[in-house]
């Protein structure tokens, strides 16, 4: 209820004017006589206890206790009172019971606050032993709570005073059996239902025990029709408060929000699974976004932009046409060329693709061996545009799972401590890296591309990241995160030699990238992180194919009828 020191806090008690109280008999007594030490103090410091007041019928406001309170209240001239509408008793008076049930009371800092926050709302109830000591039966975690709370008071009832020691633990049975927390879903659908009351986010947040940021993401998604439904058709998972902010990244991408709601409703679906989905989505609209730069820079540089359904069945990229006499002919060298156009293969590309509308009409070799014809089948053409398609897809999943990883190692450094099993872990990885000289440490550490990696993980600013030999000026000089940022560098590293090569098994498959990443992501996973599926397929050495349904798999994806470069080319893009 109240809070010591704290007057002006949400929590205080409510004051009602004296003048309400005397309009009615019932509330003055003849016989009370007051103290003079007691209205001394009244006098001096107003009325510190509350009058514990009811109302009756009619609205009347009726004392239950507080008698000689209000008769001092009146002595000393004080217009108001406060008041509980229930029965309350000091902290102070109370004793815990010395063989309370729960071994832990798990008095958590969210536990903390939201009753300093709303005060305590259920009763705890007591018992008066012999001698006078008033014994918490139950409530001993909101009696310990309320302590480090700073509450003064608590809600009481009385327990029957018949029962004794043996009651007193079936009870703590009985009542531990009966409780039952409200579900994550019933828990959003109040907090957006006290919102809508007009309750403010912060205090929805102490009461709930969550983030602000938490109740600001419920109440988006509640508000916004397509969200919300989005959140009903997986009603079965339980969505976590990130999950629900994640959602309403994608309120106007209706195909998204069906990817992830799709992942979220799939039989034994888990946070894992969204999260996959929810990375898959981002890298998605993250490619669409540089896909939109890159065509604003085309059309400031006079470029000619063409949509691909424009194109006649001449129409060719630029890596595909030769000379006459045979020889490749590269961008540069096209560039000049009249019939050139820039164009977006699939919605999903981040960056456009010169084409030559014509080859013939403009001096090439038609598309193919040089100008012979062509010996491919319908069927032939047709399975490597789906094998093209499929590496394209493959390749958003590969960059989806890498922009996930790398935010788990970064989350791992900023750790001020780590787990002894962890701490052991990473030092022993650290110290082969160093010592053995297998995985190129040497080599690779101070990269450029390291280098970037390295400024990610560390979460330095772009500014920050131009300097590396001032990096250990921007981290922190806690020697407790010593082993993290250790293990940064050497993860830059492994990150920096994890392309896009390791998880291809076909002609394309590089062997020695695909080991070292695989013994890269099993380290990752010893310490905790949830490989994709992408990148367990690495890890177990087995072929990836991005089409295969899976828990959290796309859906068919809008471009996978659009014909891609030749796979060299999309895995050193």
């Amino acid at each position: 209820m109240t809070q010591a020191g704290a007057e002006t806090t949400p929590a205080q008690w409510e004051a009602i004017p004296v003048a309400d109280l005397l309009a009615h008999p019932g509330n003055v007594r003849d016989d009370v006589q007051v103290p003079d030490d007691l209205l001394a103090d009244i006098t001096a410091n107003g009325v510190q206890e509350p009058l514990y007041i009811v109302r009756t019928h009619g609205d009347v406001p009726q004392v239950i206790d507080g008698f000689m309170r209000l008769a001092a209240a009146v002595a000393a001239g004080l217009e108001t009172v406060p008041f509980t509408p229930r029965p309350v008793i000091r902290i102070d008076q109370l004793t815990p019971h010395p063989k309370n049930a729960r071994e832990d009371l798990d008095i958590n800092a969210a536990f903390v606050e939201s009753l300093r926050a709303e005060g305590c709302r259920i009763p705890v109830k007591i018992q008066r032993l012999e001698g006078g000591v008033l014994q918490v039966n139950d409530g001993n975690r909101r009696y310990f709570g309320s302590k480090e709370a700073d509450l003064t008071h608590l809600p009481y009832e009385w327990d029957d005073e018949s029962r004794d020691e043996a009651d007193q633990f079936l009870d703590m049975i009985t009542t531990a059996q009966h409780r039952k927390s409200l579900t994550h879903g019933e828990m959003t659908a109040a907090m957006f239902s006290a919102a809508e009351a007009g309750a403010q986010v912060g205090r929805i947040a102490k009461a709930a025990g969550v983030r602000q940021k938490d109740v600001k993401a419920v109440v988006r998604v509640r508000t916004n029709k397509a969200l919300n439904a989005a959140v009903a058709d997986a009603a079965d998972y339980a969505w976590t408060f990130d999950h629900l902010a994640a959602l309403s990244e994608f309120a106007d991408d209706a195909e998204a929000l069906a990817a992830i709601t799709g992942a979220a409703a799939a039989k034994g679906a888990d946070a894992d699974d969204v999260d996959w989905a929810i990375a898959i989505e981002r890298t998605k609209r993250d490619r669409r976004r540089r896909a939109e730069a890159h065509r604003a820079e085309l059309e400031q540089a006079g470029q000619r932009i063409r949509d691909a359904a424009e194109l006649s069945e001449r129409a060719t990229p630029v890596w595909r046409l030769k000379t006459t006499d045979g020889k490749r002919i590269s961008a540069d060298e096209h560039a000049q060329c009249k019939g050139q156009v820039w164009v977006l293969e699939g919605a999903d590309d981040e960056k456009y693709k010169p084409y030559c509308t014509s080859p013939v009409l403009y001096g090439h070799a038609a598309p193919g061996d040089g100008g012979a014809a062509s010996t491919k089948t319908s069927a032939d053409k047709e399975a490597e545009k789906a094998a093209r398609a499929a590496v394209k897809k493959g390749n958003i999943e590969w960059d989806a799972a890498e922009g996930r990883r790398r935010q788990w190692i970064a989350d791992l450094v900023k750790r001020r401590s780590l787990p002894k099993d962890t701490t052991n872990i990473v030092t022993g990885h650290i110290s082969t890296a160093l010592l053995d000289g297998t995985w190129g440490v040497g080599d690779d550490l101070n990269s450029d591309a390291t280098t970037k990696i390295l400024a990610t993980l560390l979460g330095l600013t772009s500014d920050q990241a131009k300097d590396r030999s001032a990096f250990t000026e921007h981290v922190s000089k806690d020697p407790r995160r010593a082993v993290q940022l250790q293990f940064a560098a050497i993860a830059a590293v492994r990150e920096r030699s994890a392309g896009r090569y390791a998880w291809r098994t076909d002609e394309m498959r590089c062997n020695d990238i695909r080991r070292a990443t695989a013994r890269w992501f099993k380290i990752l996973e010893a310490l905790g992180y949830s490989l994709t599926p992408i990148e367990r397929s690495v890890a177990d050495d087995e072929p990836y194919d991005p089409n295969r349904p899976k828990r959290a798999a796309l859906p068919a994806s809008s471009d996978q009828a659009a014909e891609a470069e030749p796979a060299a080319d999309e895995a050193a893009a």
